[in-house]
C-alpha cells in the first residue's frame, strides 16, 4: 500500500523483497478480524478517506531485515499477553518491549507518509534500525475496563507526528499504552547528560540538522521527569538514552560525557559501561524511582476513583503530548523568511491538532 523505494528498517533498496506488516498479524488476529476494513485517515492529496484491510497495511523490507527483527515481535507477542492479564515484566523486558514499541511507532510514521499522500514533505532521514533505542524514552499503560476487543493507533495520523514521530497511543484490547521519545526528552531530570544549547538549521551545508552544545549534568533526579501532568497510569516508566559521538571531547564516547568514567552515570546505565542507555526510572505520584535490578518484576499500580478517566481523556492527552515536544523545538535559519515560513507551517500544525484536542473535549458532553 505504500512506496516500493526503500527498506522500512535499513532505508535501502529492499532486497530479496518481501512485505514487513507494522503491526504484526499476531497482533491483527489479537484484538479481531485481521481483514476488517478501517479507517487509515485522510489522503491529504486528493482529500479522499482511505480505507483498507488491516493485512495489507504493509510496508518493503528486506529479506534479512525483516527475519533480524522476527525474534522481536516474538517476545513483544509474550510481553503483550502479559500485559492484558496485568501480569508483571521485569526491568529488562519494559526496555525490550520499548524497543518494539520504536519499531511500531517509525513503522507507522514511515507507512502514514505514503498512504495519506505525505503532506508535510518530508523523506524520511531516519528508519526503523537507526532509531530504535537510540533517544530518551517513556511509555504509559492504562488498564481499561471490560473485555473489549480491538486496535487503535492514536495520533499516528496528525501533521505533528508527520513531521516529528515523538508521541503516539497504542490500544490493544482493554489496555492503552501511551508512547514518547525524542532527543533530550527528560535526560537533565534523570540526572543525564543535556544541552544549554539546542536548535535545529533549517538551511546551510546540513539542513534540519540538529546542532547540541554546551553539555551540563546535574547528576540529580527530579520529579516530575517531565513537567507537564499525564493522567496516571498503572505503568509509567522512563529511560534515558545518550547518543554516540566520535566527537574526542566526550571520552565515553557518548554525547555530553566529558568523562572516560562517571560514577553516577555508571550506576544508572545498563552494564556494561559504558552503554549510554540508562536504566528505568518509574514515575510515581510523589516521587521517582530508579530500578537498579533489572531483574525486578514492575507491578501494575491500581487506577481507581480520581485516577480512572475515559478513554477521551487518554486520547486526548496524546496529541497535547504532540504539541508540547514539537513546541519545544528551536527552529533557526539564515534565510530569513525560510524561518517565518517555518513559524507559519508551526501554527498550522499545531491548530489542526488543536482541532482534534477540540473534538476529543467535546466528548465529555456526550
Amino acid at each position: 500500500m505504500v512506496s516500493n523505494r526503500f527498506c522500512v528498517f535499513c532505508g535501502n533498496p529492499p532486497e530479496k523483497k518481501n512485505r514487513e506488516h507494522i503491526l504484526p498479524q499476531w497482533l491483527l488476529e489479537l484484538t479481531g478480524d485481521p481483514k476488517r476494513v478501517v479507517n487509515f485517515g485522510t489522503n491529504f492529496k486528493d482529500g479522499r478517506t482511505i480505507r483498507f484491510d488491516w493485512l495489507n497495511f504493509c510496508v518493503p523490507a528486506c529479506e534479512s531485515c525483516n527475519t533480524e527483527y522476527s525474534s522481536l515481535e516474538g517476545r513483544a507477542k509474550s510481553y503483550v499477553l502479559t500485559l492484558l492479564d496485568r501480569g508483571a515484566l521485569t526491568s529488562i523486558e519494559y526496555i525490550d518491549f520499548m524497543d518494539w514499541m520504536d519499531k511500531v511507532r517509525i513503522g507507522l510514521w514511515i507507512a502514514y507518509h505514503f498512504i495519506q499522500g505525505n503532506p508535510t514533505n518530508i523523506e524520511p532521514s531516519f528508519h526503523i534500525k537507526t532509531r530504535v533505542s537510540q533517544k530518551d524514552r517513556m511509555i504509559a499503560i492504562y488498564p481499561m475496563a471490560g473485555d473489549g476487543v480491538g486496535l487503535n493507533a492514536l495520533g499516528a495520523e496528525s501533521l505533528i507526528f508527520h513531521s516529528q514521530p515523538s508521541c503516539m497511543g497504542l490500544r490493544i484490547n482493554n489496555i492503552l499504552i501511551v508512547n514518547m521519545s525524542s532527543d533530550f526528552l527528560f535526560s537533565s531530570r534523570c540526572g543525564f547528560p543535556f544541552p544549554k544549547s539546542c536548535f535545529t538549521m533549517l538551511d546551510g551545508e546540513s539542513p534540519y540538522m540538529m546542532h547540541a552544545s554546551d553539555f551540563s549534568i546535574t547528576r540529580k533526579i527530579k520529579h516530575p521527569l517531565i513537567r507537564k501532568q499525564i493522567i496516571k497510569p498503572s505503568i509509567h516508566l522512563y529511560q534515558p538514552i545518550m547518543a554516540r559521538s566520535e566527537d574526542k571531547r566526550f571520552q565515553s564516547g557518548f554525547v555530553g560525557d566529558y568523562n572516560s568514567f562517571d560514577s553516577y552515570l555508571a550506576k544508572h546505565t545498563l552494564p556494561p559501561y559504558p552503554s549510554g542507555k540508562g536504566i528505568l526510572y518509574f514515575q510515581h505520584l510523589d516521587r521517582v524511582e530508579p530500578i537498579y535490578d533489572i531483574k525486578q518484576p514492575i507491578e501494575f499500580e491500581n487506577c481507581t476513583g480520581m485516577h480512572s478517566n475515559p478513554m477521551y481523556k487518554l486520547a486526548r492527552q496524546v496529541y497535547e503530548f504532540q504539541n508540547l515536544i514539537y513546541k519545544q523545538g528551536n527552529f533557526v535559519a539564515e534565510n530569513r523568511e525560510l524561518e517565518l515560513n517555518h513559524a507559519k507551517r508551526t501554527k498550522l500544525l499545531l491548530k489542526w491538532n488543536n482541532n482534534i484536542i477540540a473534538h476529543y473535549s467535546a466528548m465529555k458532553n456526550v
